[in-house]
């Protein structure tokens, strides 16, 4: 239980975060940013982002009067940059490690974005970077990667990953060799 208390407690939420992001882009884009810009920007409501904008205020994430433009505080910035980068490792290790299709692996970075220490995303980081590279090691690693089983291979309803249950099995065909294959992996 420890855990999930301490999920509930994280900095921000999954909109939370969204909303930041739209700032800081916006802020690059526009050199300005407005309630209306950002309800834009997210199919939102401007009394929606009226709302959020007063519980970043009250976090000390952005500074916004009635009618003025939004600015982000520095901790709002540094936020923003992270969680938006959290977001392009995440889709890297996803789509260049794992062989995810892009569209999948944008969408699921979107959701785990905000919730990954920075501990956890310096490693994750690391690791796709060592993946990447032309290290002798690294090229093994792809190659032996791209030729292992995948979950829901193996006949005879054996599963040439899961020890027991297949994982594939358990969340349909969406995932697996059919989908692997498909990736470009």
């Amino acid at each position: 239980m420890e855990i999930w208390s301490r999920f509930a407690k994280k900095e921000v939420s999954h909109s939370m975060a969204h909303y930041l992001q739209a700032v800081a882009a916006l802020k690059l884009e526009k050199g300005f940013v407005r309630v209306g810009d950002i309800a834009e920007k997210l199919g939102v409501s401007k009394s929606g982002v009226t709302s959020m904008l007063r519980t970043l205020h009250g976090r000390g994430y952005v500074d916004h009067e009635r009618y003025a433009c939004v600015e982000l505080t520095p901790a709002g910035q540094q936020l923003a940059a992270r969680t938006e980068t959290n977001r392009r490792v995440l889709t890297m290790f996803l789509c260049e490690t794992l062989g995810v299709p892009e569209s999948v692996a944008a969408e699921d970075a979107c959701m785990i974005e905000h919730l990954v220490s920075p501990q956890v995303m310096v490693e994750l980081l690391r690791l796709t970077a060592f993946v990447r590279s032309d290290h002798p090691d690294a090229v093994r690693f792809r190659a032996a990667f791209r030729a292992s089983p995948a979950c829901g291979e193996g006949g005879d309803g054996a599963c040439g990953v899961c020890e027991s249950d297949c994982l594939h099995e358990a969340l349909g065909a969406e995932s697996g060799p059919a989908a692997r294959r498909t990736s470009g992996s």
